[in-house]
């Protein structure tokens, strides 16, 4: 199975550290000045908030999971930074998005729910299977599956396709995760 993950508008007095896509990040301390100038928040997964679903415990159960997205390359060649946190964050970073150019508008937070799904199921998910894979060889082992028309948050709507995140050489390898951009 795969987790599957619907998203809501966030009211303005949401817990900064729920699983979110967008909105304030809340990170570690340690991690103050250590984004670069054209890097966006994408989201940020309480894994408290999955492990009841991750039945195979192919993710942390506790901790935090952070997705970054360089944005040098426009719309087309984002790159992933993916990071693991496994305490609670301590800093909240207010208008994260808001200095790089052409994501300005993605500061409105975006909660996530999660249920069990299918592992091929055509949505935003947590780890199964990519849902278009073309391709003869055996895909990469999937940590996230964003499908941009499946929500109202406007990110990457123009993609009618996936955006894919790859675990590295291993599901714990969060450093080589990789992101591939695909078009239905």
């Amino acid at each position: 199975m795969a987790i599957g993950i619907k998203v809501k508008k966030a009211p303005a007095d949401y817990d900064l550290g729920a699983s979110k896509f967008f909105g304030t990040p809340t990170v570690p301390l340690a991690w103050e000045g250590d984004f670069y100038e054209n890097e966006i928040f994408l989201c940020q997964i309480n894994l408290a908030d999955v492990a009841h679903l991750d039945k195979e415990n192919r993710l942390p159960h506790t901790g935090y999971l952070y997705i970054f997205l360089h944005t040098d390359g426009g719309d087309y060649d984002l790159e992933a930074d993916v990071r693991y946190f496994e305490g609670k964050p301590e800093l909240a970073i207010d208008d994260f998005n808001l200095e790089v150019e052409g994501y300005e508008r993605f500061n409105d937070a975006y909660l996530m729910e999660f249920c069990e799904v299918d592992d091929g199921e055509a949505c935003t998910r947590l780890l199964g299977v990519p849902s278009d894979w073309n391709y003869e060889d055996k895909p990469p082992k999937l940590l996230l599956q964003f499908d941009p028309l499946d929500s109202e948050m406007g990110f990457l709507d123009h993609l009618d396709g996936f955006l894919y995140f790859f675990f590295g050489k291993d599901e714990k390898d969060f450093e080589s995760v990789t992101l591939v951009e695909e078009y239905s």
